[in-house]
Parts: C-alpha cells; structure tokens; sequence
C-alpha cells in the first residue's frame, strides 16, 4: 500500500500557530493518508480543499471503540476544515491515524497536535 504520511506539526499553549491556504501536504487520491498520533494531546487534521468534491474517509482504528466504525468528511472548494481525530476510534496498532480519499480530491493537508493541559 502507498502511503502520504504527514508529519504533525506541535501546538504550544496560549500561542497562535500560522496556517496559510494553499500550503502543506497535497492531497494525492491515489494513496493513503497516515499520520502518527501524537503520545499525549490530541490531533487536528487540516485539510484545504481545491475541489467540489473532496472527500476523506477515516478508517476505525484497532483500539476500543473501533467498532464506531469509519467516519466520512465531504469538504467543498475553497473550504479548510480542520477535524479532531479520536484515539480510541481510529488509531491503529503501530500509532497511526489513516485515511483514504474519493476520487476527485484535491487540496492540501497539514497535522498539529494540541498539548494536554496541565
């Protein structure tokens, strides 16, 4: 299987971190997309998307509540959206949060992990 695996980038408490459109990771549909989660906090997928119909599919994971199943993200053209990924729903057994795209998806992808607090 051929993989785009994105490399998260890590929030600080109190302090903005700058997103610009039209940069990161492009989406390519014929791969899947990986991110490792993170070992403590949470994860955001940011997705940017260039298309009408880009769409990704997150596949349940192997941890506890995998039996949630796999949740679908529609994004329209010209829309960012940012999700918030659950562990226990859809990390797998080496860490990793996967996805896969329809067909016609396009746009760019970027990863941040949020710190716990203290």
């Amino acid at each position: 299987m051929a993989y785009t695996t994105l490399t998260a980038t890590a929030m600080t408490m109190n302090t903005g971190t700058a997103v610009t459109q039209g940069a990161g990771t492009a989406i390519d549909a014929t791969k899947t997309g990986r991110v490792l989660y993170p070992r403590h906090g949470k994860l955001i997928i940011w997705c940017d998307s260039t298309h009408a119909n880009t769409t990704m599919i997150f596949s349940a994971g192997d941890l506890i509540a995998n039996g949630k199943g796999t949740v679908t993200n529609a994004i329209g053209s010209g829309v960012a959206e940012m999700i918030i990924i659950d562990s226990d729903r859809f990390k797998d057994a080496d860490g990793y949060v996967e996805w896969t795209y329809h067909a016609d998806s396009t746009g760019f992808l970027r990863a941040f992990t949020v710190p716990q607090e203290a």
